[in-house]
């Protein structure tokens, strides 16, 4: 206990005495004579700043307003050796001094060996005693604006992530970009090289109906060639691309016989059709639903054997027709099949659907050479006497002539696979009933 207290007593002791205080004044006075010697006996001093930036500002000179631009620099920053009065620029950093570029000697495009320029942030006068590198080399160019546009074919969508499902097409002829054109700003020497621009859909997907995408990117090419420059900037990069996607389908062609006779089995009577099929396609469901194509139609009465006929294709609202062909031959080669000429006598022709106020008389004795189509051996069973005509009046009701010419329909009873080839007409005489007594009764 009595050490402790005597160790504190002579601490007590030294600072009463004021040794404290005296230590204290000496190390105070001797930084004071440090500092006036070192202004006075050294009054000057050489510091070392590293990474000092490089501003590459042009503003001022004939090459900006000349409109000619900083495109590339071999170095940002460089390390500085400088000197001046200690009191200056004793405490000096990197922010405290600013390096900039002569560009005196630019007048025009190109590379150029561009020496430094050191200076004080705030005026202070000092000395580059070593810069090193010493100069820096610029790449100058103009700054050009251009632009691409969907119109001249500049620009155009990339969908190569895209795939259309089976049995689907995407059209890119049809692909539409929104905005249409995009504006390019960039050095002409890299804009010059750019020769189109795409709008790439980002996102991949399976389709088959037509999308729309924002998700894209904006790629330059250079030919064929990706072109890739960080100093190139764009008007816009948001795009909407729409992406049309169509069903294609083979249709086979068929076409319809008609026939006034009932009793005809037209189905019975081949052909063939060049070409037999036709690729469409369609943005319409409808389109999933139609398995075959509706030619037109013919009278069997056209037909006889080795009839040929050239058909156009009719567009459809359902379907648009890609195949590139226009018409369609109907070929009637009738293999086994043959013609045949026969008579049909006035007795053979019979008035249909008449009225009781009329009196019909065909004028003609006979009708000759009618000629007959079918199956050859089926032909060879048939005479005159086996064909009978008709004339349907329900075609002529409306008739007031007297006198007229009407069509006749040629029948085989009996035979479904037989027709006739060609129109027949006959001369016939239409009476009212009372006018047709009195004459009658006249004669009498």
């Amino acid at each position: 206990m009595a050490e402790k207290t005597t160790e504190k007593t002579q601490k007590t002791k030294f600072f009463k005495s004021g040794n404290f205080y005296l230590m204290l004044f000496s190390a105070v006075l001797a930084f004071v004579i440090w500092i006036i010697m070192s202004l006075t006996v050294f009054p000057e001093t050489t510091i070392t700043l590293k990474d000092v930036p490089i501003d590459f500002s042009l503003d001022g000179s004939y090459a900006d307003v000349a409109g000619i631009s900083v495109m590339k620099t071999s170095v940002d920053s460089v390390n500085v050796v400088i000197s001046g009065e200690r009191y200056l620029i004793g405490d000096y950093t990197a922010d405290d001094i600013h390096i900039g570029i002569n560009v005196d000697a630019v007048r025009t495009t190109g590379s150029y060996d561009i020496s430094l320029v050191v200076t004080s942030v705030s005026g202070d006068t000092i000395e580059v005693e070593q810069i090193e590198p010493s100069t820096v080399k610029v790449d100058f160019d103009y700054m050009v604006t251009k632009t691409f546009s969907v119109e001249d074919g500049t620009l155009v969508a990339d969908v190569s992530n895209l795939t259309a499902s089976d049995g689907y097409i995407i059209d890119e002829d049809e692909i539409t970009i929104s905005p249409s054109t995009i504006e390019l700003y960039g050095p002409q020497d890299y804009i010059n090289q750019i020769t189109s621009v795409a709008v790439k859909v980002d996102n991949a997907a399976i389709i088959q109906s037509t999308m729309t995408s924002n998700l894209n990117s904006v790629i330059f090419y250079s030919g064929n060639d990706e072109f890739e420059n960080e100093d190139i900037t764009v008007d816009n990069s948001s795009f909407e691309v729409t992406v049309p996607v169509y069903l294609v389908k083979s249709l086979p062609f068929y076409v319809t016989l008609t026939s006034s006779v009932d009793s005809l089995d037209t189905s019975s009577i081949p052909y063939s059709i060049s070409p037999a099929s036709i690729s469409v396609r369609s943005q319409n469901s409808s389109l999933s639903s139609i398995e075959d194509i509706l030619l037109g139609y013919i009278s069997v009465n056209e037909i006889t054997v080795g009839s040929v006929f050239n058909i156009t294709i009719d567009e459809s609202s359902s379907y648009e027709n890609i195949s590139g062909i226009g018409n369609a031959t109907v070929s009637f080669d009738l293999e086994g099949y043959a013609e045949k000429a026969v008579t049909v006598r006035n007795s053979q022709i019979y008035i249909v659907n008449g009225t009781d106020d009329k009196v019909v008389t065909v004028e003609q004795a006979q009708i000759q050479n009618v000629i007959l189509v079918g199956p050859e051996d089926v032909l060879e069973q048939i005479s005159s006497s086996d064909v009978v005509a008709e004339i349907d009046m329900l075609d002529y009701a409306n008739t007031t002539s007297s006198y007229t010419i009407m069509d006749l329909t040629i029948y085989v009873p009996g035979y479904d696979n037989v027709w006739s080839y060609g129109k027949y007409r006959v001369y016939v005489s239409i009476e009212s009933v009372e006018t047709a007594e009195e004459e009658t009764e006249t004669a009498e």
